[in-house]
């Protein structure tokens, strides 16, 4: 596999990454998933945990958990891109954290909906809720330590853009999660989202200096 094409595989992961997840999250919402937060009311997570999930909710959440082997694969291979080192190693370190916290995140919450319509105690519920929640918002703090490593990485290889919208997108999210768990700081993990998705295709274009080289080369 020549290093085109393996560049063309691994961005392509980085944005399946993504897009599993948010149909992941459409199609347990389709059937009938219920979130429930650590600021809902006991009302509000006895009418969640009322009624037994439904198959689309375990298929959507089948399909999140793959998202995270895409994100793996994207992230190892964006640090070889950015240069490595011992950034590069600081940065793999915080992908599989957040891979991992946010799969033992998932199963969690797989385990409240399972419980859910089978006589599972309100305050049994909030605990879980929360515990899900602080594993949640550790994601969050694994998504900064990764942009903070490639940011400087993306910067010294020459990709400006990419590696200070890391360091906006993580000092956004340390913000809004210091301001709201619930609202702003979901809007925080959506741009790291998105920086995923513009890092995949940024990383996967060939630079114009290499570009022109070839065309110089070329035309001698």
């Amino acid at each position: 596999m020549n290093e085109r094409t393996q560049d063309r595989i691994f961005a392509a992961c980085g944005i399946a990454s993504v897009a599993l997840m948010l149909v992941g999250l459409v199609i347990g919402a389709a059937g009938g998933r219920e979130f429930a937060t650590i600021s809902s009311t006991p009302a509000q997570i006895a009418h969640a945990l009322a009624k037994p999930a439904g198959t689309a909710v375990w298929i959507g959440a089948y399909v999140e958990i793959l998202s995270f082997g895409c994100f793996l694969a994207f992230a190892v291979w964006a640090t070889r891109k950015l240069g490595g080192g011992v950034l590069g190693g600081i940065a793999n370190a915080a992908a599989t954290s957040y891979a991992t916290l946010s799969i033992a995140s998932l199963g969690l919450m797989d385990a409240i909906e399972y419980r859910a319509g089978h006589g599972i105690g309100i305050d049994l519920a909030r605990t879980l809720v929360t515990v899900n929640e602080a594993l949640f918002v550790g994601t969050w703090f694994l998504s900064v330590f990764f942009l903070f490593a490639a940011a400087p990485l993306a910067v010294a290889s020459g990709r400006r853009a990419l590696g200070w919208s890391a360091v906006g997108v993580a000092c956004a999210t340390l913000l809004l999660t210091a301001v709201s768990l619930d609202n702003l700081a979901q809007m925080a993990n959506a741009l790291w989202l998105a920086w995923i998705v513009w890092a995949s295709i940024s990383l996967a274009r060939v630079p114009r200096t290499a570009v022109s080289t070839v065309a110089a080369a070329q035309h001698a």
